[in-house]
């Protein structure tokens, strides 16, 4: 009889036991860690911030935000990808570090092998600017002044490889201007180098939107399929005539074999902060668009992005393709 209670306690309690143990190593049970490959106070490192903080409270989890700069971004990316795949450290990257970049440059890592995409929450923007006491008034007239003064001007950008310095780059190729580019760790460094006088144009996103705003610095034109929400009467290359846009998302995604739980809760949660007003303030301060895309069709935009990509870098025969 005896016996028999204690069989039956423990057919009653061992499913308990279980049940406890399986939600004791549900994701997540420590803190992550988001990297961030550029600086402090620019559009990514202040977006990615915003939305650790929200999302922290869903997963409740503290969200660990720390920058390590180099390389246009990439630079980290070969240390994520031999991180654990589990979920716990994770990195904040534009989807250019995987589309473009490897086109243009050697990276540490193989931009559609090593990393599980998680999801998408915004578009850059950018622009290419000068400073409003510099002679240059419109687009053209910067253009004209950089073909017949070769290397006279220097413009900053956040790095090699980036959107902003392939749109520079195009222009260089396409209208034979020789400029000397100036890369810069982050967008803050640029802006405060356009600032300075330390570079005389500046293609970079929109870090600058304030200084524009004030009148500090006067926006030529903007490499982005769309004109920008607070700078409605400035032209697009496209419609200036160049058969040529920058397009670069902001992302999160982790090393290659994440479980799909991990990627399932990360994607859920930080898709929920991106309704938060702190988010979206930082957002709008950037004039960037939130644009919500899951794990599963960002993996199949970076795949369709870095093959059509890395055919137009090949056509202008420069990073990789350049002949040398």
């Amino acid at each position: 009889m005896k016996k028999d209670f204690f069989v039956t306690a423990l057919l009653l309690i061992l499913p308990l036991v279980l049940f406890s143990q399986a939600g004791g190593t549900e994701f997540p049970t420590k803190p992550i860690n988001i990297l961030i490959g550029y600086s402090a106070g620019g559009s990514t490192d202040l977006s990615t911030r915003a939305l650790a903080a929200e999302a922290s409270k869903t997963l409740k989890q503290p969200i660990i935000c720390s920058n390590q700069v180099g390389a246009a971004g990439t630079l980290v990316l070969g240390r994520v990808k031999g991180e654990k795949a589990d979920g716990y450290t994770i990195y904040n990257a534009p989807t250019a570090n995987f589309c473009r970049i490897p086109h243009l440059q050697a990276v540490p890592y193989d931009p559609l092998k090593d990393f599980a995409f998680i999801m998408q929450y915004g578009l850059y923007q950018y622009g290419i600017l000068v400073r409003s006491d510099a002679p240059w008034k419109t687009f053209e007239e910067l253009l004209d002044y950089a073909r017949k003064n070769p290397n006279k001007i220097k413009y900053g950008t956040s790095g090699l490889g980036t959107g902003q310095h392939l749109a520079m780059e195009y222009l260089g190729r396409k209208l034979g201007i020789k400029w000397d580019h100036v890369p810069f760790p982050g967008g803050t460094q640029v802006v405060t180098a356009l600032l300075g006088g330390h570079v005389q144009v500046i293609s970079q996103t929109t870090e600058w939107k304030e200084q524009a705003l004030a009148g500090k610095f006067r926006l030529l034109a903007v490499p982005t399929p769309q004109r920008l929400k607070a700078f409605p009467d400035v032209p697009t290359l496209i419609e200036k005539g160049y058969d040529f846009a920058v397009r670069s998302n902001l992302a999160f995604m982790g090393p290659a074999g994440m479980p799909a739980e991990a990627v399932q809760k990360l994607d859920k949660s930080l898709a929920e902060a991106m309704k938060s007003k702190v988010f979206l303030d930082v957002m709008d301060k950037f004039d960037m668009p939130p644009a919500y895309v899951g794990h599963e069709e960002l993996t199949k935009f970076v795949r369709k992005d870095h093959q059509e990509t890395g055919e137009l870098i090949k056509s202008l025969g420069i990073g990789l393709y350049k002949k040398q």
